[in-house]
């Protein structure tokens, strides 16, 4: 029999007869899948508009014509991948001679533009032919090229960029996103439309004035947070193909979407909670998911949201974050953090790494929004005076929990940033002009 044990060697726990238990104990889940993110259901409650405009965008399509590009906007959790796929299912469904073709990429873990154009013709193929590294990027667009007419031949590929102000962060993104808006124009028989699906509203100011004409085609598709009550409706329906009958009441699923509704509407963070509490109260042996479980499903997800929320930002948030940290970290708790303090410890960050492109005061004030509008950080903005306005700013999360994030962030870890205190705050140098100066006096 297996044990684990304390550090003191004395027993703690014992996984055979806990897996026993669980065997033995109630089966609350029907169908677990119905809980997470990718599942499209039959229906799409409160996206009647969005489907709307997109079918009305896409339609062509059935008729062998070829859709613009458009832009799908909305926070994280608002049905803006899910919509595009349902679209796609049911094009698939009404086009019974040559449907459409789709490629799904995830900039977030797709990201450089090698990477992208490997990803799509690997899709295609089915298989890995293209190498993750190695081959010139004008060989892989040539070989995608005559792959998409001689595979594809007269139909239409749609290619959906999920989060593709991702890009923006990256050597060659309006580059790739430039190559990509316009393949059409060097293809013979198959035609391709591409989908960009983003959270970050004003990503398009920072695009090339040529791929913003190319991806502009169409006006933005806007998906606004859903209510408490609309997330009620998409959870009742999920839970309905989820759970076995009887196991859940009304009661806990409106705290589930009430407590989601806090987080700006984020129907992603509504299914994770609900999954969480009927797979808490399946470990306790219980009969029915109850409110206890939900809230102790709350304070798990609380944590793995930062920690996943941290890892999947680019860089240069990142950077934004740590410089942010560096200040708390060494300055007293009454000294006030201002957003020119943070730019100016994220330019010294951006200079110790290469090739990290250093930001305006307007950008890392982007930065600074959305890190507030994730809840890492609060900031509020203040008059100084004649000094203008500014961002006052606090980390809004457990010191601790943060540090250890961060520590495992790749370049950071490389860097060595964890203890690195900017100049600003190093009593014997001072910084005029971006030349670091040692104090004499």
């Amino acid at each position: 029999m297996l044990t684990n044990h304390n550090e003191k060697g004395m027993y703690s726990f014992n996984i055979d007869r806990f897996y026993q238990n669980y065997l033995k104990g109630p089966k609350l889940f029907k169908n677990r899948e119905a809980l997470e993110p990718s599942f499209i259901p039959d229906e799409l409650p409160h996206r009647n508009l969005e489907i709307e405009k997109i079918a009305g965008i896409t339609a062509c399509a059935l008729k062998g014509d070829v859709p613009p590009n458009f832009l799908c906007y909305g926070m994280t959790g608002t049905g803006k991948t899910a919509t595009v796929r349902y679209i796609s299912q049911k094009l698939a469904q009404h086009c019974s001679n040559k449907p459409p073709w789709w490629v799904y990429i995830n900039c977030t873990v797709v990201s450089t533009p090698y990477r992208i154009l490997a990803h799509i013709y690997n899709t295609i193929v089915g298989k890995e032919k293209i190498p993750s590294t190695g081959l010139p990027k004008d060989v892989i667009l040539k070989k995608l090229l005559g792959l998409f007419d001689q595979h594809i031949k007269d139909s239409i590929c749609f290619l959906v960029l999920d989060e593709i102000d991702i890009l923006i962060e990256k050597k060659g993104g309006n580059e790739i996103l430039y190559n990509l808006t316009r393949l059409n124009e060097n293809l013979d028989q198959c035609r391709t439309s591409v989908i960009g699906i983003s959270n970050k509203l004003k990503f398009m100011e920072f695009l090339d004035a040529r791929v913003t004409s190319n991806l502009g085609e169409e006006e933005p598709i806007v998906f606004h947070p859903y209510d408490a009550n609309q997330l009620y409706d998409i959870l009742k329906l999920r839970a309905e193909v989820a759970f076995k009958e009887g196991v859940i009441d009304d009661g806990v699923i409106k705290l589930c979407a009430g407590l989601a509704a806090k987080e700006h509407g984020d129907a992603r963070k509504a299914l994770q909670l609900l999954r969480k509490a009927g797979e808490i109260a399946e470990c306790n042996q219980t009969k029915k998911i109850m409110e206890n479980h939900v809230e102790k499903a709350q304070k798990d997800i609380d944590k793995d949201h930062i920690v996943e929320y941290i890892f999947s930002m680019p860089l240069q948030a990142k950077l934004t974050l740590m410089a942010i940290f560096l200040l708390s970290k060494f300055t007293k708790e009454h000294i006030i953090i201002t957003s020119g303090d943070i730019y100016e410890v994220h330019s010294e960050l951006a200079q110790i790494i290469p090739n990290v492109k250093q930001l305006t005061h307007r950008r890392i004030s982007d930065y600074i929004n959305e890190l507030a509008l994730s809840g890492l950080i609060t900031a509020v903005t203040k008059s100084m005076g004649h000094y203008g306005r500014t961002k006052i700013v606090k980390l809004d999360i457990e010191f601790n929990l943060i540090e250890r994030v961060l520590s495992q962030v790749k370049k950071i870890k490389e860097y060595r940033l964890m203890d690195y205190k900017p100049i600003i705050l190093q009593t014997d140098k001072v910084k005029i002009k971006n030349m670091v100066f040692k104090k004499l006096i």
